[in-house]
Formats: structure tokens, C-alpha cells, sequence
């Protein structure tokens, strides 16, 4: 038997075996839209504290805020990736929109993964190892390491832009466009190869480092005896709320592609046909990072956490001061009538002997 016939038969029974869009849209659309609403607010009051809100960005601080801008990137795409699966997945915008789209939706998953391990590393640091250099990095140099990260995700996400990614639907009397980064039916080779590779291993290694981080720095505050610390607990905190975000958005999609993959190499074209449902449906747990990641600011930033303090404290003290005029204002209006003992309106007449020194 020839192993490159037996491959070549194989891919063409994967290709007869399409995936059926059953009930995909319909899970679809109330969950991006959900996660377009409270990601929008979200991320928006985040971006609002910190180029109004926080006088001086720190070196941790400027991660975060980085972090928020992949989140920004996702918003964007979300009401066209919405209207998409609202018209059962047809593209409507065209080539170019589509490679834009998928593109900055790759480079929000891949900017979220690497600023999420850089606030854990930046949190490890502080607490295991406090008299390093990297505790005492300048926000220039922050801000210099930023740039170079985003310069990296982006040289290893571009390659979206290079091809088109729209398909026909296949069925007849359709004219639908599909617009998918991933193409489950197609052969693994090329630029598809690398994304595939590319989406698992920016899981796997930031998993490790992220986890590494968590055990070290509950492993230090034992050592230290300081688990009862509150101020050194909140980095303890703060890694686990990356650790869950980090798992909670990214474990599934990545977990279910490496399915999708192996049912595809058996030739099952039912469990196939389930596995790729199941994963378009994951890839939807990876937008919820927009909306889970000002947990993230909350735990990591004393300073963001403060001036979210302030907001709150303020708008909760102007409307006691709304209360407490109206009250005022509704006393001033009224007077205690001497014959019957109940408050009767004034219209605004003097009454100068309710003054009057007894």
C-alpha cells in the first residue's frame, strides 16, 4: 500500500465530509453581542482611568494599559464578526475587510496571551525576586519592551493579510462567502500550517510560564510565612486572575482544534463534523477576554484599582449631594402651621420669628 494514496484518499473523503452549520449562528450571535456590550464598557472605562484617571503610568501599569488596547482591537472587530453569523456566515464587506478582520482578531489573541504572561512575570518578579532590575525598569523602557512585543505579534500574525480567506459556501442556489481564518477541510500546509502551529504553541508556552509563575510565587509567601500579608497576597491574587482569565479564553479553542485535527487524520466524518461545531463555538470563549480582563487591572494595579475607588466614591458622593439638596429644598418649602401641626407650603414667604432669639 502506498501511504501517499492511502493520505490523498483520505483528504478527499475529509473534503466530501462537510461541516454542517446547523446551529452554530444561532449560538453565536447572542454571545458576541453580549460580549460586544460589557467588553465595550468594560474596556472603555479601563482605557478612560488610564489616560485620564492615573497622573503617572508605571512600568506594570503600562502593560496593562497595553493589554487594554488588544482588547480595543477585538471590540472592533465584533460587530462585523456579529453581523456575519447574523447572516447565517456570509461575508458581506469584501476581500480586503475580511484579511483586516481576521487579522486583528489574531493579533488581539496573540497581544492578550503575551501581556497576560507579562503581568505574571511582572507580577513574579516583584514578589520572589523584589531587588531585580526588572522591578525598577523606567516606563520609557516599559513602553520600549511593549513596542517590541506588539512588533512581534504582529510580524507573526501578518501573514493573514497576505492571502484571501474568503470561500464559497459549496451548496447550491447559495452565494454565500465564508469568511474563516480557519479552514478545517483544507490541507495542513503553507501559511495554514504555521497558523495551526502558531495557535497552539502561543497556548502552550505562556500556559507554562504563567503557571510556573503562580507556584513560585504561593510556594515564596509559604516560605515567607507572609500568606496572611493582604498587600503581598494581591499579587498572589492577581496571578490567578490571569492564570483563570488565561484558561478560562484560550484553553478551549486550542484544546479543540488539536481534536478537530485528530478526528480529521481517523477519517470520522461524524465525530469531524462535531469537533469543528464545537471549536467555532470555543473560538467564541476567546473574545470573552475583552470583558474578563479588567478583572486583571483590578487585582495587578494598586493604581488602577484606586482611581476606580475614586470614580465610584465620587459619583456615589454627588448623589448623596443630590439627595441631601432635594431633602433641603423640600424642607425650605415647608413651615409647621401653629393651629394644625402639619407641614403646609410657604411659597416662599418670610417668616422672620421661626428666627428670633428666644
Amino acid at each position: 500500500m502506498n501511504p501517499q494514496n492511502d493520505f490523498f484518499q483520505l483528504y478527499v473523503a475529509m473534503n466530501d465530509c462537510a461541516l454542517r452549520n446547523d446551529w452554530l449562528p444561532s449560538v453565536l450571535r447572542p454571545v458576541l453581542i453580549i460580549e460586544f456590550i460589557v467588553g465595550l464598557l468594560g474596556n472603555g472605562l479601563a482605557l478612560w482611568i488610564f489616560c485620564w484617571r492615573i497622573k503617572t503610568l508605571k512600568s506594570s501599569t503600562v502593560y496593562l494599559f497595553n493589554l487594554a488596547v488588544a482588547d480595543f482591537l477585538l471590540i472592533v472587530c465584533l460587530p462585523f464578526r456579529t453581523d456575519y453569523y447574523i447572516r447565517e456566515r456570509d461575508w458581506i464587506f469584501g476581500d480586503f475587510p475580511c484579511r483586516v478582520m481576521l487579522f486583528m482578531v489574531s493579533l488581539n489573541r496573540a497581544g492578550s496571551i503575551v501581556f497576560l504572561t507579562v503581568v505574571a512575570v511582572d507580577r513574579y518578579f516583584k514578589v520572589v525576586h523584589p531587588h531585580h532590575m526588572f522591578n525598577v525598569l523606567s516606563k520609557s523602557y516599559a513602553v520600549k519592551i511593549s513596542l517590541l512585543l506588539w512588533g512581534l505579534t504582529g510580524a507573526m500574525t501578518v501573514y493573514l493579510m497576505t492571502e484571501s480567506h474568503l470561500e464559497a459556501e459549496g451548496e447550491q442556489n447559495s452565494s454565500a462567502q465564508h469568511c474563516e481564518s480557519f479552514k478545517l477541510g483544507a490541507r495542513v500546509a503553507g501559511t495554514y500550517l504555521w497558523h495551526i502551529t502558531f495557535f497552539i504553541a502561543e497556548f502552550i508556552l505562556p500556559l507554562c510560564i504563567i503557571f510556573s509563575c503562580t507556584m513560585c510565587i504561593s510556594k515564596e509567601l509559604r516560605k515567607r510565612g507572609m500568606t496572611k500579608d493582604q498587600r503581598i497576597t494581591r499579587a498572589l491574587q492577581a496571578v490567578q486572575a490571569v492564570a483563570g482569565v488565561f484558561i478560562f479564553c484560550f484553553l478551549p479553542s486550542s484544546v479543540g482544534i488539536i481534536v478537530v485535527m485528530i478526528a480529521k487524520s481517523h477519517g470520522n466524518c461524524q465525530a469531524y463534523q462535531l469537533a469543528g461545531q464545537i471549536f467555532y463555538t470555543s473560538l467564541s470563549l476567546t473574545y470573552f477576554n475583552s470583558m474578563l480582563d479588567p478583572v486583571v487591572y483590578y487585582f495587578s494595579s494598586p493604581t488602577f484599582r484606586q482611581a476606580l475607588k475614586n470614580v465610584t466614591s465620587k459619583k456615589e458622593h454627588r448623589k448623596q449631594r443630590g439627595g441631601n439638596r432635594s431633602k433641603e429644598s423640600d424642607t425650605s418649602s415647608r413651615t409647621i402651621s401653629p393651629q394644625s401641626g402639619w407641614d403646609t407650603p410657604t411659597e416662599g414667604v418670610s417668616l422672620p420669628f421661626l428666627t428670633m432669639p428666644t
